[in-house]
């Protein structure tokens, strides 16, 4: 590693020692299982870390053959996806979740999916904001230097910058995850260039074997845990011999990697590339070349990004087919949105099949199909049921201290009420949700409608039954027909027969 300020030196190369010490106990204790020979990957941005769309990936990923996930775990404004424990990371406020990251990836491990962690590494706008001594400064006004999206760079000559990444990498090895992918492994490549002062700068030190050392730190301290080290490089690195400003250079990156990921946007090269006056337009050949020419340079793996963005499944289709022509048959698919449905459709043109939706929970024609339900609660009938006649009655109950399960808020037991009659109740009062909606912003939407049909502060609800006639208007009120009623009152005594009159309070039903 750098030693930059010479006063850190002793700490650094304990903290070093120490890092190779714990990581080669966790190699020596946990099993890894081996990179599959060909691996086909999607890309997942934070938003995209939910039940739901995890659920939406494993379907598709067994029709389309998809093996690996790329989950975009920090990001370039310096955002922390994980609950780690980074003092640093806390210390500024950079750790931005609610375990989504650690779900997600059970999810993915369970599914069998190989679980790549994608780390922005020089780009880190928080870090740099509450750190300007970490960051490359700006000539005109001794601050940090902005790039063209007005985001802080850290500079990636200092060591410090290093030593904060590879701490949060070692978080993430010990989370589980198969392997470390490195992007903004470079220098700035947009802004003002001119006005750049980089405060911390070796003597001799050029742009690409500051990245080669940094990588060569990295993989001293994370191969022991065996984990997969890659790397996101731009697409004319592989045409260029010679760093062109960001400090990317097959040679100087190749040795201390295991996977070398080359952004082969075809839209994203420039005009005159290979001749073309739009090389957008020209998918098949630019993947095949491309590749043709980085396997020329090393021999370490080639795993491209394939554009999933603005492209018609026919044009997604030509990049793996020039993968293919190149000998290829790993790739990720970038799409920053987390939609693949164009991806899934040249797939399905590949593969001469239709895929299914994913289907995520029964219809409503399906559990209209089904027996009464009646759930009772500690004190009370929190959810009767009747699926053939279209309605629910439910109930609050007071909170009780010690008791385990209780229903005692709205979000508790709206929970109870099956999704299908979820997305009945709010198709019918145009609450708009779509396929991917969890289920927890759908209880939301339905505690509002409740408070709002009851014209009542959700704070003052009390434990008495609320009626819903989900097959009709849809609207949740306490006037409740009296035979429905009666069946209420009926299934909660029948629950609670030892002795528990607990619905004396409840009004009776009138005849």
């Amino acid at each position: 590693m750098l030693n930059v300020l010479s006063n850190r030196k002793p700490f650094l190369n304990f903290s070093l020692t120490c890092a190779v010490i714990i990581l080669n106990i966790l190699g020596s204790t946990r099993s890894y299982a081996a990179m599959p020979d060909t691996l086909k990957a999607v890309y997942l941005p934070p938003h995209c870390f939910t039940e739901r769309k995890v659920s939406e990936v494993s379907h598709y990923a067994r029709l389309a053959g998809l093996n690996a996930a790329v989950l975009h775990v920090k990001d370039p404004h310096g955002w922390i996806r994980w609950n780690s424990g980074n003092r640093l990371a806390r210390e500024m406020g950079a750790i931005a979740t609610n375990g989504r990251v650690e779900k997600a990836l059970r999810q993915l491990k369970e599914q069998g999916f190989w679980c790549i962690a994608k780390l922005d590494v020089f780009v880190d706008h928080r870090l740099v904001r509450n750190n300007p001594y970490m960051g490359i400064l700006d000539v005109r006004t001794a601050g940090p230097w902005q790039d063209k999206n007005g985001l802080y760079w850290a500079n990636p000559y200092n060591s410090m910058v290093w030593e904060y990444n590879l701490a949060l990498c070692r978080e993430l090895v010990e989370l589980g995850f198969d392997e470390i992918q490195f992007d903004y492994i470079r220098f700035p490549s947009d802004g003002d260039l001119s006005s750049i002062h980089y405060p911390v700068k070796p003597d001799g030190l050029s742009r690409t074997a500051c990245i080669g050392k940094f990588l060569e730190t990295a993989r001293k301290q994370l191969k022991p845990a065996d984990i997969t080290l890659s790397v996101d490089l731009f697409g004319l690195v592989a045409w260029k011999t010679e760093d062109f400003g960001v400090g990317q250079k097959i040679e100087a990156i190749a040795p201390n990697v295991d996977v070398i990921c080359p952004m082969f946007y075809p839209s994203h090269f420039p005009k005159g590339f290979l001749g073309h006056n739009n090389p957008g337009e020209k998918p098949l050949e630019i993947m095949e070349l491309s590749t043709k020419r980085l396997q020329e340079r090393t021999g370490k793996r080639i795993r491209p990004w394939i554009q999933g963005f603005w492209y018609s499944p026919e044009q997604i289709n030509a990049q793996i087919d020039g993968l293919q022509k190149a000998g290829t048959g790993s790739w990720s698919v970038w799409n920053p949105t987390g939609n693949y449905a164009a991806t899934y459709a040249a797939i399905e043109i590949r593969t001469n099949q239709d895929f299914p939706e994913p289907k995520f929970y029964p219809s409503l024609t399906e559990i209209c199909k089904k027996n009464d339900r009646v759930l009772p609660g500690n004190s009370k009938i929190i959810n009767l049921t009747n699926y053939k006649e279209g309605y629910s009655i439910i109930s609050l109950e007071a909170s009780a201290n010690g008791i385990a399960k209780s229903y005692s808020t709205l979000i508790q037991v709206l929970g109870t009420l099956d999704e299908g009659i979820m997305d009945r109740i709010l198709e019918l009062r145009d609450i708009p949700f779509t396929r991917l909606t969890g289920k927890y912003k759908k209880k939301l939407r339905l505690a509002e409608l409740l408070c709002q049909d009851l014209q009542i502060d959700p704070r003052m609800l009390r434990p008495t039954p609320i009626y819903i006639d989900w097959q009709h208007d849809c609207r949740f009120t306490r006037t409740i027909p009296v035979d429905r009623l009666s069946t209420y009152h009926n299934a909660g005594k029948a629950a609670f027969a030892k002795g528990q009159d607990i619905f004396a309070k409840f009004p009776k039903p009138r005849s």
